[in-house]
């Protein structure tokens, strides 16, 4: 659903996003989407447990506190296009 990495100082990303739409509605979708950032949340704060020693709570309440603000107050704009490959 998601390919993200920085390059040129900058996030660039590749998304597939519908993958659950089809006959289910867009709340499912969102559910997904949800379930992903969080799975990816809770890697991070593992990762940084067992690589640097930070406390695993500590780490995913501090990266739920950036996640909100960001959301709230971004730093940069989310700019590009969304291509369709057929």
């Amino acid at each position: 659903m998601l390919r993200a990495w920085i390059a040129e100082c900058g996030l660039h990303c590749s998304m597939k996003v519908g993958m659950y739409i089809d006959g289910r509605g867009p709340e499912v979708e969102l559910s997904a989407w949800g379930i992903m950032l969080s799975d990816v949340t809770r890697h991070v704060a593992t990762a940084l447990a067992s690589e640097h020693g930070l406390p695993y709570e500590t780490s995913l309440a501090q990266i739920r506190q950036s996640f909100e603000r960001e959301l709230l107050n971004p730093t940069s704009e989310a700019k590009g296009e969304f291509v369709e490959k057929g």
